[in-house]
């Protein structure tokens, strides 16, 4: 079920389980493979579901000393060619959404469908950047504990986070495992990644854009208008913040699998 695979970019953990078509999952920022613990545990009685801890986070290992998100995207398809997987349906959360359209980008023959799970293909704004600094800085100061107590809830919608505080625990966990050098690098790769839309806008493969009501990152309004200016089909979850496929996991599974027939 858990895997290796020695890389250019990264000694790469990936979960593989499953059969039929293939879904790759790619992780958001301070997540990992365990982050889509029930949810791609539940989906791999439907479908074959492949999770990868992206360079930097998990246990997948940095071995250069800067990573941006072309090099993720180039060792997911490298994992995706030694498994000899043919055109796979891609879905990327969050920070695993830029790799995967840094993945489109390059890989494009290698797609079946393309899913952006709460994401988009803009670059960072310039308050965005100066965020991310401002985390660079609470890193080298030893401060990695607020970060991740403090970004883990809030992916969250309000009116969940009580009632999911057992699932915000074990995030938390899972980000303060991350070590520093990968957060710093993920960080630096989102800061510096290209606009990407143009690249969405011509992918010719079923497209679509999970969007939450009540996402913190991402305004309902905004996150349909990008949607809809690159041809995806949006995907609501009226219940929802960042993480659909926790606070409404059912819900997200069926339109994962719709999406796959």
């Amino acid at each position: 079920m858990i895997h290796y695979l020695d890389t250019r970019i990264s000694n790469l953990r990936y979960f593989d389980q499953g059969e039929g078509e293939v879904l790759v999952l790619l992780h958001g920022y301070l997540e990992a493979i365990e982050t889509f613990d029930a949810f791609a545990k539940d989906l791999a009685t439907k479908v074959r579901v492949i999770c990868v801890d992206l360079p930097g986070h998990g246990q997948s290992t940095l071995k250069l000393k800067h990573v941006n998100v072309e090099d993720m995207a180039e060792a997911v398809c490298a994992l995706v060619v030694e498994l000899n997987l043919g055109k796979v349906h891609l879905m990327g959360h969050s920070m695993g959404g830029y790799v995967a359209l840094a993945f489109a980008d390059k890989y494009a023959d290698k797609l079946a469908s393309f899913s952006l799970l709460h994401s988009s293909a803009n670059p960072d704004t310039e308050e965005k950047k100066e965020n991310r600094k401002r985390e660079i800085d609470l890193l080298s100061r030893g401060k990695k504990d607020l970060i991740c107590n403090t970004a883990i809830p809030n992916t969250f919608s309000k009116r969940n986070q009580e009632s999911f505080l057992g699932e915000i625990d074990v995030l938390i966990e899972i980000a303060s495992n991350t070590k520093e050098e990968g957060i710093i690098n993920a960080l630096n790769a989102m800061m510096n990644r290209p606009d990407r839309n143009k690249i969405l806008k011509a992918l010719q493969i079923p497209k679509h854009s999970f969007v939450g009501r009540e996402d913190n990152f991402i305004p309902f309004e905004k996150g349909m208008e990008w949607a809809y200016d690159n041809g995806m089909k949006p995907v609501i979850f009226e219940n929802s913040g960042h993480m659909s496929f926790i606070e409404e996991k059912d819900a997200c599974i069926n339109a994962v699998i719709e999406i796959m027939k």
